[in-house]
């Protein structure tokens, strides 16, 4: 039993810090500033949904489904620790969290031009909420679970990663007195940092899964040519 809770906490802790809450909540309520609070909960509550049957697809046949495709899950890790990499020197260096007073203005001013249009679904569930990094990181994260009852663990805390989503939108929609300009900076960054961190160890994990030579020793020169397609000495 408390294998199976350190299991969950891990699985837990990871997709949580990938799936960039802060930054999600930023958005969110930039996006969601001509909105009534009502309207806000509803939207976090069918955003957070949508996302989170997507996962939970995408972590039941993702791997079947690259499997089909002849896709090894050793190059799909390779991939996605290359996209959460990307992801989190991007964080590091994006300034948008400089301009997030503006944007909220801005966007309040064109939004009072326009309709109300429902994002809940998308952009707000799609990629917002449940992006390509965290679909990623859920294929990544379900293969490497060993045995039915480590799969079901990781479905249970998929569901506790938006559940906890959720809870941080809705308490954004509600007030937002808490998330000063200082605090999402830090948070967005330090969540950057770590996003990168991770993306290079599962590119690493890739590599040992995929068992390419580059991460063992090269031997002899006799031995390196052998390994050529075509040589024979």
């Amino acid at each position: 039993m408390l294998g199976h809770m350190q299991y969950l906490v891990q699985y837990f802790s990871r997709l949580f810090i990938i799936s960039c809450p802060l930054a999600i909540v930023a958005l969110f309520v930039s996006m969601m500033a001509p909105y009534t609070p009502a309207e806000r909960v509803r939207a976090a509550k069918v955003g957070t949904s949508v996302a989170c049957g997507t996962a939970l697809f995408f972590a039941v046949v993702g791997e079947k489904f690259f499997e089909f495709l002849g896709v090894t899950m050793g190059s799909f890790c390779i991939t996605g620790g290359i996209i959460l990499t990307l992801l989190g020197l991007s964080m590091l260096n994006s300034n948008d969290m400089d301009d997030s007073n503006d944007q909220d203005k801005t966007v309040g001013k064109e939004s009072t031009k326009k309709s109300k249009a429902d994002i809940s679904i998308t952009p707000l569930g799609i990629p917002i909420i449940c992006g390509p990094a965290c679909l990623t990181a859920t294929i990544v994260l379900q293969g490497q679970a060993e045995g039915f009852t480590q799969n079901v663990v990781g479905l249970v805390a998929i569901t506790l990663v938006f559940g906890a989503l959720y809870l941080l939108l809705v308490s954004s929609a509600k007030g937002t007195k808490w998330l000063t300009p200082m605090v999402l900076k830090l948070s967005f960054k330090l969540s950057g940092l770590i996003i990168a961190t991770l993306g290079v160890q599962m590119v690493f994990s890739g590599l040992r899964q995929s068992d390419l030579q580059v991460l063992k020793p090269l031997g002899s020169v006799t031995q390196v040519i052998r390994t050529i397609p075509g040589i024979h000495c």
